[in-house]
């Protein structure tokens, strides 16, 4: 997979390292400590059999959108051409189990667009089944940090989309 950013490039390391013998990493050898240098733009789903939870929202992705989604079942926007995106991805991530990665270019609520990478990984329960997924998600265009995202409306254009089976 081909990466523009450091952050995503550092979990993707990260997340070979834990795993091992073709299986998913397991969540109970995931250490947030080990991803503190990327920790503001990650955030970290859990797989319900229905519904996925946020359990961790990054301050960088708090910050750019405005709102802290740590505890939202992501349900609760699938209405959202926003949510829709982003669980068909986990949905598919969790499913395959798949790697992926996407860039896209995102409204702003101040005017200007910005290009956008996300990688997304699973990680394995005590029973080695895809649960979780942990996410990189940042810019790769725009200088400006205060710029924030758009939620409301069709604001996302997807411009490359990449899986991997695992």
């Amino acid at each position: 997979m081909d990466l523009k950013t450091e952050g995503a490039q550092t979990l993707l390391a990260y997340w070979k390292s834990q795993k091992g013998d073709g299986r998913l990493p397991s969540t109970a050898d995931l250490d947030l400590v080990d991803l503190a240098p990327i920790l503001s733009n990650m955030v970290i789903y859990e797989h319900d059999g229905s519904d996925f939870t946020v359990r961790f929202f990054g301050t960088e992705m708090v910050r750019r959108l405005g709102v802290d989604l740590t505890g939202t079942k992501t349900s609760a926007f699938i209405d959202q051409p926003f949510g829709k995106l982003i669980i068909g991805h986990l949905i598919q991530v969790i499913d395959g189990p798949t790697m992926l990665t996407s860039e896209y270019h995102s409204q702003t609520n101040e005017g200007p667009v910005l290009e956008m990478e996300q990688i997304m990984l699973p990680w394995a329960n005590e029973k080695g089944e895809a649960q979780c997924v942990l996410s990189h998600v940042t810019r790769t265009s725009g200088e400006d940090a205060t710029l924030t995202m758009k939620l409301e409306e069709s604001f996302i254009g997807l411009i490359n989309l990449q899986t991997v089976s695992l």
